[in-house]
């Protein structure tokens, strides 16, 4: 241990460690050498324990991000920090580098570490008193814990958080943008945000993760953790609801249940907690945003929430956790001009806006989800069926039909990278469409509820015709998806670096593609249709491929396998 006069002295025994790791020429001054203090990084020597790191580490890395070129062509950066020493069981990021660098493997547990003084509370008379919160004038206060040790390993490898920044804005946004990639690039979230910074990067290396990274379940472990420490120490900020919203997509994606439906309705309730709406936001006890890209993006984040709301409730028909938007609600701005921070482009039209209006993809898609709601709402509806509720089917069936439509003669769709990024709506169109007709395609009378259950007597007039036109409109369906699927493996077979980046095809498309290999099993056990069986032959493989990225396919797959007669019939002798 170094002497008391040692540590007064102004120069270093050796270089700092910044410029050990670029091989640099260092002055050694402290408590910064002259380069690191020139180039604005962080400066640290190893004569001295650093400090559990903050935001202003995750700057360094962040400055990076300005420009995708230097991205991904930038040097390696590690973390450092500076020369002020907390307690000597704080683990530092010197540490897990030490660790790293002799070979050794850094398991420490998800433990928080930061100062060892008495954080501020959160306030609980905005729970318990509102109105002497507001009175009284308290502050939801700032995040101000450390970060887990088992976070700081991953996230100081190399240069795990550019790469993943990378990744994510490449794959992920372009179908889910709900992450300010201006804001980013400028490295606002950095300045404003702690230790929920760090967790809005380790879920994004989640979501981005392939399948093999994540096979044991350590990555996804940890950011449960670590999203849990962070509530339980009393955080709340944008940053934090959008990492637990990657956590949602991630849990939906590969079928983690019932934590996935557990996590949607959190974030239901931290988006109240932060007052997001896809209309006024008016919160005063929270930060209020200055600029347009900032508003947007909270806005951006609730309709993800509501996306993920309705979606996980398609197979269950359960109660949905966020209310339906007002009508005078705003659908999402261009996403290009978001992304661009281009004001001058900033038309959010209002959610009654008809669907024969240009959208942009992200709008389309939270359409999307609204006629999803309408689909789940008119299947959860167990009243006898008469002449006012066949109206309102059909009405609604034509509905999703010509939005269906529309969707599909976008000019832009001769685009691959923008037939991708609206297969997500195009699908869940269809899917509202099954959702809203399939049981009523059954030539037997179904009493209302689930599970198919017949009942006795015949069926109307009415309710025949309402087959008819059911079966019609589901057989169509069931087709344009094999279509949609055959596409898009086309694209795949021609550009083989997508099968790479499979992470940008949305596993929101899953739905429809197991409701057509389910219609397809039943006409197939009906009829013996070869058309049928020829659509199961392609689907099994397409679902097997996007398998290889998202699990949900695979769940899918052993599912459909129920609607096959021929494998029912073996199992029964």
């Amino acid at each position: 241990m170094a002497t008391a006069p040692e540590r007064l002295t102004p120069c270093a025994d050796q270089a700092c460690i910044a410029c050990k790791k670029q091989k640099r020429r260092c002055d050694r001054a402290k408590p910064e050498c002259g380069l690191c203090k020139r180039t604005g990084r962080v400066c640290g020597y190893n004569d001295a324990p650093d400090p559990p790191p903050t935001a202003a580490a995750f700057a360094v890395l962040q400055r990076r991000l300005s420009e995708l070129e230097e991205r991904l062509n930038a040097p390696p950066t590690t973390f450092t920090g500076d020369v002020s020493s907390p307690a000597a069981s704080y683990h530092t990021l010197s540490d897990v580098g030490g660790a790293q660098n002799s070979g050794q493997s850094v398991a420490s547990p998800s433990q928080f570490i930061g100062p060892s003084q008495q954080e501020p509370e959160f306030p609980a008379a905005l729970f318990l008193d509102i109105d002497c919160f507001v009175w009284a004038g308290l502050q939801v206060p700032d995040p101000s814990v450390g970060i887990p040790t088992d976070v700081l390993a991953l996230l100081s490898q190399g240069n795990v958080v550019v790469d993943t920044s990378t990744d994510y804005f490449n794959t992920i946004h372009t179908w889910m943008p709900i992450v300010s990639k201006k804001r980013m690039d400028l490295g606002i979230p950095v300045r404003e945000g702690g230790p929920d910074i760090a967790m809005l990067f380790l879920a994004m290396k989640l979501i981005t993760a392939q399948i093999d990274e994540v096979a044991d379940g350590t990555l996804y472990s940890m950011s449960k953790g670590f999203l849990s420490g962070l509530e339980a120490s009393g955080v709340v900020s944008l940053l934090c609801l959008q990492a637990m919203v990657l956590i949602a997509l991630y849990e939906y994606s590969h079928s983690i249940y019932p934590a996935a439906w557990m996590t949607v309705g959190a974030c239901a309730r931290y988006a109240e907690i932060l007052g997001l709406s896809c209309g006024e936001m008016d919160v005063p006890f929270i930060r209020q945003v200055a600029t347009w890209t900032g508003i947007e993006e909270r806005r951006r984040v609730w309709w993800a929430i509501f996306i993920l709301d309705r979606l996980i409730s398609m197979g269950s028909r359960r109660p949905c956790s966020v209310a339906e938007p007002p009508s005078d609600g705003r659908l999402p701005v261009d996403d290009e001009a978001w992304d661009a921070g281009d004001v001058t482009r900033a038309w959010g039209l209002a959610v009654s806006t008809h669907y024969q209006v240009h959208q942009s993809f992200y709008a389309r898609l939270c359409q999307a989800a609204i006629y999803i709601g309408h689909a789940e709402a008119c299947a959860r509806n167990k009243q006898p069926m008469n002449n006012l509720h066949i109206t309102e089917i059909m009405s609604l069936a034509e509905e999703l039909s010509g939005f269906s439509a529309v969707i599909d003669n976008t000019p832009a769709l001769s685009n691959t990278d923008n037939f991708i990024r609206l297969l997500g709506p195009r699908c869940l169109a269809r899917s509202a469409l099954f959702i809203t007709l399939d049981s009523l395609t059954c030539p037997e009378k179904l009493r209302p509820g689930i599970g198919y259950t017949v009942s006795s007597g015949a069926k109307t007039q009415e309710e025949i015709k309402l087959q008819s036109r059911s079966m019609q409109v589901v057989q169509q369906a069931s087709q344009q998806a094999h279509h949609l699927a055959m596409e898009l493996s086309a694209m795949i077979e021609l550009d083989e670096s997508l099968r790479w980046q499979l992470g940008k095809v949305s596993p929101f498309i899953l739905d429809l593609m197991y409701c057509s290999m389910a219609t397809s099993h039943w006409f197939l056990g009906e009829n013996g249709d070869e058309v049928n069986q020829s659509n199961l032959k392609d689907l099994k493989p397409f679902m097997e491929m996007l398998g290889t990225r998202w699990r949900l396919s695979k769940k899918y797959i052993e599912l459909a396998s129920f609607y096959d007669i021929t494998s029912r019939a073996k199992n029964n002798t």
